[in-house]
């Protein structure tokens, strides 16, 4: 009978031990507040907290927050590999900084699209659709074909759009 008095501790700290191995999305979601100094669903903060079901494996160094542009913050893990996008809400000040140019879309849903890839040694660019509007520096969703799967993309020009790195 003593056996099972100690199995109980001994498995909720192995059960603990195999919590730890992803990212507390609730932890991220604080860095990020603290990153964009916005609380999430304030103006200027994210619009919504990071999906509690994500199983981001635990960065074995700290996350690194970088913004993409006025509309989303990068948060990812070099080591790993893993990288998500947080939308973020724009607020009134923002969007009355902008330039008439950046309010415009340069790039309209359903729209044919050159995506570049370029890296140091080539470049390469082919025919994709856009799936949502998008001004110059936010990063749409598009796809090739309809049975393609779908490719973030950031809005370069009108009429082109980068892959997301």
């Amino acid at each position: 009978m003593p056996n099972h008095r100690l199995a109980i501790p001994i498995l909720s700290i192995f059960a603990m031990g195999a919590a730890s191995a992803f990212e507390d999305t609730a932890n991220l979601d604080r860095q990020v507040a603290v990153h964009l100094s916005a609380n999430i669903g304030d103006a200027g903060g994210a619009r919504a907290p990071i999906d509690t079901k994500l199983r981001l494996k635990r960065c074995p160094r700290s996350v690194r927050l970088s913004d993409t542009n006025n509309n989303a913050v990068l948060v990812s893990c070099p080591d790993l590999g893993w990288r998500i996008f947080v939308p973020v809400r724009r607020g009134q000040a923002a969007t009355s900084s902008q330039s008439k140019r950046a309010e415009e879309f340069a790039v309209l849903r359903n729209q044919p699209l050159t995506l570049v890839v370029r890296r140091p040694s080539f470049s390469i660019s082919y025919r994709v659709v856009a799936q949502k509007n998008g001004r110059i520096g936010d990063y749409i969703p598009v796809r090739s074909s309809r049975k393609s799967k779908l490719l973030m993309a950031r809005v370069s020009n009108s009429g082109e759009v980068e892959l997301a790195q």
